[in-house]
């Protein structure tokens, strides 16, 4: 991994490996584990080191509510040692905000926040996938920001180039970092698997409306690291894997203490891959 957050030394971990020689014996990762370089971490570890970043990505499969449940321990066990946290959401454009602040003050009922946020039309998965952190958020008072923008601006974004769309109708989003060669390339195989379209530029435009989708969520959240809080982002598996999607993009802005962690679905003995994270959490088999 090329990612410049804090991490965890192969050390530390064979030594957490030595105090659970059961553990290290076993040929199958243990649902419930932590796993960094190959070795079981312990919780304590894992999140005592996450709530020191500036901010901590956190992957999904949107319609796994395995996921959201992982996410939503993880949520907990790092507010239980950082009070200053907010909590970012790929689910929703900046439009969504007021609605969103409405609701965590209580001014508004769950359906009025759904419809307000046009949660559905915005996003398409089921609500209810997200509502326990959405409520977790608003019984501990932890700021939800939107950090998405409008489909409509991204492909205006895509369409008519960067310079030609003046700063204060894009939020003050920056021009994205170029993609790394890794990314470029496994945006180009979805590409390709999807046959999303013939034209000469379309896998560029495809390439760059992901970096669009990166570069706006990476923005939000070094806005919200500014008052010294951990911010840590809900969002899609492929603006985390490899650190090459939105954490590559806070890197070009400047926030360097970072952590990518995943859900991993152990499959039998298989170990997981833990290139694809800083750290993945193991769960049940399928």
């Amino acid at each position: 991994m090329h990612h410049k957050g804090r991490r965890f030394s192969a050390l530390t971990a064979f030594a957490l490996a030595s105090l659970l020689p059961s553990v290290a014996l076993a040929a199958c990762p243990i649902p419930g584990q932590w796993w960094q370089a190959d070795q079981p971490l312990t919780n304590a570890e894992l999140l005592t080191t996450a709530a020191q970043q500036q901010v901590v990505l956190l992957g999904e499969q949107h319609d796994k509510m395995a996921h959201h449940r992982w996410q939503l321990h993880t949520l907990a066990g790092l507010h239980a040692l950082r009070d200053e946290m907010v909590i970012g959401l790929e689910m929703l454009p900046r439009s969504a905000q007021s609605a969103l602040d409405a609701w965590l003050a209580g001014e508004i009922d769950n359906d009025t926040m759904l419809a307000q946020t046009q949660w559905d039309e915005a996003w398409g998965f089921d609500a209810e996938l997200y509502m326990p952190i959405l409520e977790f958020a608003r019984m501990a008072q932890i700021p939800l920001i939107a950090l998405n923008i409008d489909p409509a601006l991204r492909q205006r974004l895509v369409s008519e180039g960067w310079d030609n769309v003046p700063a204060e109708e894009r939020h003050g989003i920056p021009p994205p970092h170029p993609a790394s060669e890794g990314y470029q390339a496994r945006l180009a195989e979805v590409f390709n698997q999807h046959a999303m379209g013939n034209a000469p530029d379309a896998l560029e435009r495809f390439v760059q409306a992901q970096l669009t989708w990166d570069i706006a969520m990476a923005q939000r959240l070094t806005e919200a690291t500014q008052d010294g809080a951990l911010a840590v982002g809900i969002m899609g598996l492929g603006h985390v894997t490899y650190s090459d999607g939105v954490a590559h993009q806070l890197n070009a802005l400047g926030v360097d203490d970072t952590l990518s962690l995943l859900p991993w679905q152990r499959h039998h003995c298989e170990l997981p891959d833990t290139t694809l994270a800083d750290a993945v959490y193991i769960l049940r088999d399928e």
